[in-house]
């Protein structure tokens, strides 16, 4: 089923899942991580989101018409044939439990659904950046079973990232994206037209990155082969609404089986730095190109 028929069905889901658990819409719970200008919101009521991902007075998570459940950095299991549509309420959009808390890190952990558990640790680090660390713990026996990032952006601005060309697939709609040198480019327009969108495809670097506003937000994790993907996913895979004007900033770990007992670990780095106005932001901009390149280096990349 395509997911434009299905927002409203899955918005519905995550209210009811909420309203199960006794969660007061009215209780504001917000966890608020900061250190060295970059500030990070965490909301446990609502799936343990990241919902404001501030540098200095701009949030890069904040969307025009967010809806009622299409906002922040939620987590899903994949591949997505694991559940279908619409997500599991549990690890996308129920509470989950606040296990450790200080000013500069959290750690949460969701209920148990569809045979494993989501735990969710945050870290602000030096240099601008934040560690996301996620944990699946298995409570049965998966022959597939990946991490998955999920982090919606406004339309607007420049997503790209290094990639396979023989990788890159439109799965879904019509994806308006430039191959260049390698590189997956996708320019948006505010003013565009909503259309939806999604193309996927196997990152050459272990990066994706977002220009806008004069700032570029990076996401780092370990690099994966294209053999090591999900069936049917990739570990970049970008998403444009035909409902709401967002972008789904989307990476995804290497599949692997994992028996009743057995853990999941993997982490993203999210950095966010201004850009030069030396640093033409445009596709196939190789100035921008390379000072990513240099960001990714000067960070502490994930294993």
């Amino acid at each position: 089923m395509q997911r434009k028929h299905l927002f409203k069905k899955a918005a519905a889901a995550g209210v009811a899942a909420l309203l199960a658990t006794g969660a007061s819409n009215a209780a504001d719970d917000t966890i608020r991580l900061s250190k060295s200008g970059l500030d990070l919101a965490l909301d446990p009521n609502h799936g343990g989101r990241i919902t404001e991902f501030r540098y200095g007075e701009h949030d890069l998570l904040e969307i025009p018409q967010p809806g009622t459940n299409n906002f922040g950095s939620t987590f899903w299991l994949s591949p997505q044939a694991l559940w279908e549509w619409p997500p599991i309420p549990e690890h996308d959009s129920a509470p989950y439990a606040v296990v450790e808390q200080s000013s500069e890190s959290a750690t949460v952990t969701s209920a148990s659904a569809a045979g494993a558990k989501v735990s969710k640790t945050i870290t602000m680090q030096d240099g601008n950046s934040a560690t996301v660390r996620y944990r699946i713990d298995a409570e049965k026996y998966f022959p597939e079973i990946a991490a998955w990032e999920i982090t919606r952006v406004p339309n607007r601005g420049l997503a790209f990232a290094p990639v396979d060309r023989d990788s890159v697939k439109t799965v879904r709609g019509q994806m308006a994206y430039q191959l260049n040198s390698d590189t997956l480019w996708l320019p948006m327009a505010a003013e565009a037209s909503l259309v939806e969108g999604k193309v996927i495809a196997n990152g050459t670097e272990g990066w994706l990155a977002y220009a806008l506003d004069g700032l570029l937000y990076i996401k780092i994790y370990p690099r994966i082969d294209q053999q090591q993907m999900a069936t049917g996913e990739g570990d970049i895979e970008l998403y444009l609404s035909g409902e709401r004007p967002y972008l789904e900033l989307e990476v995804q770990s290497a599949a692997r089986s994992l028996n009743q007992g057995e853990t999941l670990d993997w982490s993203v780095e999210w950095r966010v730095i201004e850009i030069p106005s030396t640093v033409a932001v445009r596709s196939g901009s190789l100035a921008l190109l390379q000072f990513v390149r240099k960001q990714v280096r000067l960070s502490n990349p994930p294993t």
